[in-house]
């Protein structure tokens, strides 16, 4: 059974701040504080005295007494932090995050800890919403997700464990792999499908003959629907994983050029092969 005194959220966003409930509503901490970069975001956590027992100015000093703090910040920004905090960190302490890039990110927070009695285990939760913001957050954000832990070589099997237990704990399907295998799962299963359905937009918004819009039935709705996330941290996320995304991207080139060359040749069987094939393995997704 997990539970700490004390766990830090260095970041409340949609993610944070529903880990923060999460954690609260399951009494799995006794105390949970909040840091964000903006004011306008602590004020709005700080009224929420029911999942944070306290909001603070600094990072450092949300990680006071922690057991465990977790950054929920942009993957751009997680280094830095880690070298902000990693002092503030009590003997035996975690510190992890829940960026979607992890081979950077772990060698760079690892660095940052060498030196100091806690730990850094790298982590990624694939959970989220098109929505951003304290505002849209829920305790059941995390049921049944899969989650990715990363730990390296140097990684104590103690710490590892402590951070898969938590994910767990929330309701995650926790899965713990090298950070260079989680970053090409995640480019096939994450951000290619993100690039995927922002290309579908741009490609439908070009359609001269008609706004488009006001025919998008379920289907393109539910196809594009991620889309919608936020520019500015999908900006981040693909160059931090540039080399494994570029893969992706080239492989699935490589199919639609297939499915293409199918189409003009009148190519039936193929393309009947291809539907079938696509139904069944999208039918066996939990």
């Amino acid at each position: 059974m997990f539970f700490v005194k004390k766990v830090a959220i260095l970041g409340t966003g949609l993610l944070g701040a529903s880990l923060a409930r999460a954690l609260k509503s399951r009494s799995l901490a006794e105390k949970v504080s909040g840091w964000s970069r903006s004011a306008a975001t602590r004020q709005k956590c700080a009224r929420l005295s029911d999942v944070f027992d306290c909001v603070c100015e600094t990072p450092s000093e949300a990680v006071r007494n922690a057991d465990l703090a977790v950054m929920c910040v942009p993957t751009a920004n997680i280094p830095d932090l880690s070298r902000e905090v990693a002092s503030d960190l009590m003997k035996g302490a975690v510190l992890t995050d829940v960026g979607s890039v992890k081979s950077g990110i772990c060698a760079e927070c690892e660095k940052a800890m060498s030196a100091l009695p806690a730990s850094f285990v790298g982590s990624h939760p694939m959970a989220g919403s098109e929505k951003i913001g304290p505002d849209f957050s829920d305790a059941n954000l995390f049921d049944g997700r899969p989650c990715f832990v990363t730990p390296i070589e140097s990684t104590p099997d103690a710490a590892g464990k402590f951070v898969k237990s938590m994910w767990e704990a929330v309701g995650m399907r926790v899965y713990m792999v090298s950070p260079d295998i989680h970053d090409s799962i995640v480019a096939h299963v994450s951000d290619l499908p993100h690039l995927l359905a922002g290309t579908l937009c741009i490609n439908a918004s070009k359609f001269d003959c008609a706004d488009l819009r006001k025919y998008a039935g379920p289907g393109f709705k539910d196809t594009t629907r991620v889309a919608s996330g936020s520019p500015e941290m999908w900006d981040s996320i693909v160059f931090d994983n540039r080399a494994e995304i570029l893969k992706a991207l080239r492989d699935y080139s490589r199919d639609l050029s297939r499915l293409i060359s199918s189409i003009e040749n009148f190519d039936k069987a193929d393309i009947a092969r291809r539907l079938r094939s696509a139904k069944a393995y999208r039918d066996s997704i939990k």
